[in-house]
């Protein structure tokens, strides 16, 4: 079998950039940043639920032992629970701390949305200029005036232009979407358990303290 023989450039060229073009136009610019901040965060480590606890472990025990009236901020690396536990030092209450990682939430879920919208797009757009590069290729066939060879290559063009979009669409961009959906609703859950217990281990050691909300998440 000739490998070779499945490559066309101007089917390629066909395919992906017509992909990526009415992608770009489909999708806003938040849309199309949210996607390149996703895929870049693909490459870097996701988030750790154990590593952050044991970041905290120290702080949230100083906590339940002195109490949120003299409780400092705890000493994180994570933004998130940065702004958490600002929240929580800044009201002396958990009902902050949980408003503050709901919103977070909220605008993960949103940013979630807004970065997969892009490569699903892409996903559907891939078999349709699969088959506009088919048809640009059929149209270029005269018969009378070409010779065998030509007609042999327009018509597998035409054959190859059709299998890049599939595969671009069910080999890239539908597993690359929900790989990328399955990591953001990971570091969710994880997220999640991390609150949960941290509001847990500090309504356990501050029973006095102005913890006037339910542990469990705002509605």
């Amino acid at each position: 079998m000739d490998i070779s023989a499945l490559w066309d450039a101007n089917g390629a060229g066909i395919v992906l950039g017509g992909t990526l073009l009415a992608t770009f136009l489909a999708c806003g610019r938040r849309e199309i940043s949210a996607a390149m901040h996703s895929l870049g965060a693909l490459m870097k480590p996701r988030f750790d639920y154990e590593k952050a606890r044991a970041e905290i472990a120290r702080d949230v025990e100083e906590i339940r032992h002195d109490g949120l009236l003299r409780a400092h901020p705890l000493h994180t690396s994570d933004r998130e629970i940065a702004l958490v536990s600002d929240a929580l030092i800044h009201d002396r209450s958990l009902r902050s701390l949980i408003a503050t990682h709901e919103r977070c939430q909220r605008q993960r879920q949103s940013s979630r949305l807004a970065a997969l919208a892009p490569i699903r797009q892409a996903a559907e757009m891939a078999p349709v200029f699969g088959m506009a590069g088919t048809l640009f290729s059929l149209s270029q066939m005269q018969v009378g005036d070409m010779g065998d060879a030509q007609l042999l290559a327009s018509v597998a063009m035409a054959i190859v232009t059709t299998l890049y979009g599939l595969l671009l669409a069910n080999l890239g961009f539908h597993p690359l979407a929900r790989l990328m959906e399955r990591r953001m609703l990971a570091e969710d859950e994880d997220r999640q358990r991390l609150i949960d217990w941290l509001a847990a281990q500090l309504a356990q050691g501050t029973p006095h303290t102005r913890t006037n909300a339910p542990l469990e998440r705002a509605g």
